[in-house]
């Protein structure tokens, strides 16, 4: 297979078809920020904004623009970002998961992803402009979600009869991708026990020896909790967290860590596979017991998005080439089924186990620019990485 040709494939869909939907429909030019929930023809179907909906599309942008410097890429980012700078927290700096169309609080965060995903868009705005209000805003986020997450898990954990509690590997990951980002805004000591906090976390409380895999959600203390959530085996948010923590475990130099991961995503590129209809399933029982919801069996386009990026990044780690073949069955998957052939372009988000198109949506609260441009790039990269 010639990889050059894939790369180039990756890279010119996402400055050709996804791109310029964001650009053209998602900006609001009145009041700031970007629209959250458009239909599959750039419609505003609703005007209230998520705030780790615009820390992560700042951040896409950033990405891309360190990549390709155009302006417009910067400008975006600086949209989302600057207006996080004046509407993600309250007087009292307590955080809005939304606000309205004109930064008005509409819903307080429960966990601290808002604050990570501002964190990453903060920092990656300051190593582009060096414009200190992102370097101060990043590392004090970064400081008071740490903290903030601390207590609220030991509450938690000190109070087991006020319910059950569990915590998602999804905000330690994104966790690990505001600390990679803010990384330049912080002490070399800071940055390094903050890692290795969240590298001991992964590696400790959610990794279930019994079944060597990673869980989705476990207890606050840590551990394997046998209710329908706890028994999840999500593989894109597994796909995600290799991708979070691929490049961290390079700064705090974690070989054997990373070999583990890698191989983890190995044995679960197999297992999570949809062998009749193709595609990775959404969720998995850890038994092997049926789904108790439908969405388990849709395909979402983030999922095989993210799982082409841990594929690569795994095929670096252990030069196997089974890993490279396991990659051409989801990157053929991915190209039938979710590039979107209409004049506004992007990207379908869902599709049936069978492939039929679910939600005509192109931005909605589990469906933004972040994961399509995060993964189109880091693709294309590595595929340009490998094949030469």
């Amino acid at each position: 297979m010639n990889l050059l040709l894939y790369a180039q494939q990756y890279r010119e869909d996402l400055l050709q078809r996804v791109v310029p939907f964001w650009l053209e429909f998602a900006i609001d030019h009145v009041n700031g920020g970007y629209y959250c929930v458009l239909s599959n023809k750039g419609e505003v179907i609703s005007t209230d904004k998520w705030m780790a909906w615009h820390g992560q599309q700042a951040w896409a942008f950033a990405k891309l623009y360190q990549t390709e410097a155009r302006p417009t890429f910067l400008d975006y980012a600086r949209q989302g970002a600057d207006f996080l700078l004046q509407y993600a927290t309250d007087a009292k700096e307590n955080w809005w998961e939304s606000v309205d169309i004109t930064g008005r609080g509409v819903a307080e965060v429960k966990d601290t992803q808002v604050e990570a995903a501002a964190c990453a868009a903060w920092g990656i705005l300051y190593d582009i402009t060096e414009d200190e209000t992102y370097a101060e805003a990043a590392k004090k986020s970064l400081t008071k979600a740490v903290r903030k997450r601390e207590k609220r898990l030991q509450k938690y954990t000190e109070e087991p009869l006020t319910g059950r509690h569990l915590k998602q590997i999804a905000e330690l990951s994104s966790l690990a991708r505001g600390l990679m980002a803010a990384k330049n805004c912080l002490s070399e000591k800071a940055f390094r026990e903050r890692g290795e906090a969240l590298l001991n976390e992964l590696m400790k409380h959610f990794w279930e020896p019994r079944a060597d895999i990673l869980l989705e959600n476990v207890f606050s203390e840590g551990g394997y909790s046998d209710c329908l959530l706890g028994r999840r085996i999500h593989a894109g948010r597994v796909f995600e967290a290799f991708n979070s923590f691929y490049e961290l475990t390079y700064s705090l130099n974690k070989r054997q860590i990373r070999r583990q991961l890698a191989q983890h995503i190995a044995y679960l590129a197999e297992t999570t596979w949809d062998e009749a209809y193709g595609g990775y399933y959404h969720w998995l029982d850890v038994k092997s017991l049926p789904a108790s919801e439908p969405d388990a069996y849709y395909k979402y386009a983030w999922v095989q998005l993210e799982a082409c990026t841990a594929l690569l990044r795994a095929y670096q780690v252990l030069q196997d080439r089974s890993l490279l073949k396991q990659w051409q069955r989801v990157n053929d998957y991915v190209w039938q089924h979710f590039p979107d052939p209409s004049p506004e372009g992007e990207w379908v988000g869902v599709v049936s186990r069978h492939g039929e198109p679910l939600i005509p949506l192109k931005a909605a609260s589990n469906k933004n620019a972040f994961a399509p441009i995060k993964n189109l790039l880091a693709s294309s990269e590595l595929l340009a990485n490998i094949g030469t």
